[in-house]
């Protein structure tokens, strides 16, 4: 076996639990993400680990699971419907995919809005404005007052008037650094 199959192997084996938390995130299922995570792993093995290229890294990796995720989606029935308060999953499957997408790339996983750009096939400046326009959302949500943050566990979050005069000189709290 070539040295960079060896590499590549050891970086999927790596990225193994990082991709399929980034597929469960975007799908909005343990289900569907961990189908599209398996099409990926069987394109691996069907194509052989030298599909991602001699200098394969974590990026490479992601660029293939969204050339497979772009080719169709998988409904298996699993979705849950959205709740009238929207938590953070919630919340997501609310997004378009793209928005979906540039975000969960960015503040989950950690990858620059150049190197989204590339994992997602889009040019930067879409890639920048699907990520603000997903943070507003966010920020909007939060605003709402009402956030889901377990299945059966909703909090309201404090009103301006509900709170203690300290609380407002900080600064600080609940989005401080969304803004």
């Amino acid at each position: 076996m070539p040295a960079h199959s060896n590499a590549s192997a050891d970086l999927i084996t790596e990225q193994l639990p990082c991709l399929r938390r980034y597929a469960r995130a975007l799908t909005g299922s343990a289900i569907s993400g961990d189908a599209y995570v398996r099409m990926v792993l069987e394109t691996l093995v069907q194509d052989g680990v030298g599909i991602l290229g001699p200098d394969a890294n974590r990026g490479t990796l992601f660029h293939l699971f969204h050339r497979i995720y772009a080719g169709g989606h998988l409904e298996l029935g699993d979705e849950s419907p959205v709740p009238d308060t929207l938590g953070p999953g919630a919340l997501l499957r609310t997004l378009p995919c793209e928005r979906r997408e540039a975000l969960l790339l960015t503040a989950v996983e950690g990858f620059t809005a150049d190197e989204t750009a590339w994992i997602l096939g889009l040019p930067l400046e879409v890639v920048e404005h699907q990520i603000n326009l997903a943070r507003q959302a966010f920020r909007d949500g939060l605003r709402s007052g009402v956030v889901m943050l377990e299945d059966d566990m909703t909090i309201r979050l404090p009103q301006a008037g509900d709170m203690p005069s300290h609380a407002h000189a900080s600064g600080g709290g609940w989005g401080a650094g969304l803004q």
